[in-house]
Parts: structure tokens; C-alpha cells; sequence
């Protein structure tokens, strides 16, 4: 098991997002970026790309230091840990009213602290509310092997 994926193992943010399921909190979008790294390198693309239309025109060192700060920051740690964005609406609200996941909250329903997270705040809105009456580790057992959003 990564380093990544043990941080988090079980851990769902209020929100529902549970944490393994999450390729922010697994580590495979850092790794990914990793491995992209490696492949660009050991297969020589800067090398021959300007040989290839618009290869050219690529900053392979922009390329390098964009994968390098992916690899670096885009490994959440979840919020137990401290990791997601720190002025998350939904943590807040949920850790003043006392709440693990947001499913618990009875108002859930017109709930508008989701909206910025978009699509995925609805999806994930649905999912707690389907989900009503399991507890933290009954929902993180259900969805573990799926994206709520």
C-alpha cells in the first residue's frame, strides 16, 4: 500500500469524498505525474519533438517544473489530516454543528455550501443523502471503490 493511500485509508471528508476513492488523496495523480516525468525523460521526447508538428513550440522545462509541483502538491491528506482546501464551507459547517459526514445534518437537502464544487457537489450531495443512516465507517465500507462525484 502507498504512503498515500495508508495516510488516508479511513478517512472520509464531511462532504462524502472518501478519501482512497479520491486520486488526490490515493497519490495516483502525484505518482501519475511521476511516472509521466520518467516517461518523458527516458523516452527522449525533447529531443525529437521539434521533429513533430507544433513539437517545436513546447517549453520542455515549463513541462518539468509543472509535473514536478503536481508531483510535490497534488497529494491531499485528506481533512483529517489537515489536507483539502482550508476555508472548506462544508468542513467548517459540519465540525460547528458536530457532524463526521454531512449525511447526519438535517438540512442537508437545500444545502448550498456544495455549490462550489460544481457538478460534484450535487452528485456528492446525493450520495450522503442516500447513504442517511450509515455511519462514518458503514459509508466509507459502500463507497470505497467508487467517486461520489
Amino acid at each position: 500500500m502507498s504512503e498515500a493511500l495508508e495516510r488516508i485509508r479511513d478517512q472520509a471528508g464531511p462532504c462524502g469524498i472518501v478519501c482512497a476513492a479520491c486520486p488526490l488523496g490515493n497519490g495516483s495523480v502525484a505518482e501519475s505525474a511521476s511516472q509521466t516525468k520518467k516517461h518523458i525523460s527516458e523516452c527522449k521526447i525533447p529531443m525529437w519533438s521539434p521533429y513533430i508538428p507544433g513539437g517545436d513550440s513546447i517549453d520542455w522545462s515549463a513541462v518539468d517544473r509543472g509535473l514536478e509541483w503536481v508531483e510535490k502538491y497534488a497529494c491531499c491528506a485528506g481533512c483529517a489530516n489537515g489536507g483539502g482546501p482550508p476555508d472548506c464551507t462544508i468542513r467548517i459547517c459540519a465540525r460547528q454543528r458536530g457532524y463526521d459526514l454531512c449525511s447526519s445534518c438535517s438540512d442537508l437537502d437545500g444545502c448550498t455550501k456544495f455549490e462550489w464544487l460544481k457538478e460534484h457537489g450535487q452528485r456528492l450531495k446525493q450520495s450522503l443523502m442516500e447513504c442517511r443512516g450509515l455511519s462514518r465507517e458503514e459509508y466509507i465500507r459502500k463507497m470505497k471503490d467508487k467517486k461520489p462525484w
